[in-house]
């Protein structure tokens, strides 16, 4: 589960797709280089970010369990 959205997340990805797209289009080194750095950072807290755990359930010998999954509403 990727982390919640919040004001530093939007600023961290805003950092990252202007610095790679000036850095990238513009041929400004320091651009491509903050957009590198804000892009690592938000690969970093997707991958410590943490999943959220619903529910813990212990099956007896014989019982089973369906897992289904509801799209989100956007």
């Amino acid at each position: 589960m990727a982390p919640p959205v919040t004001r530093a997340s939007v600023f961290l990805r805003r950092l990252a797709r202007t610095g790679m797209r000036r850095g990238m289009s513009e041929g400004s080194r320091g651009w491509l280089y903050v957009g590198l750095a804000a892009s690592a950072l938000r690969v970093v807290r997707y991958v410590l970010s943490e999943s959220e755990v619903v529910e813990t359930i212990e099956l007896k010998k014989g019982e089973a369990i369906e897992i289904r999954t509801v799209e989100p509403k956007r």
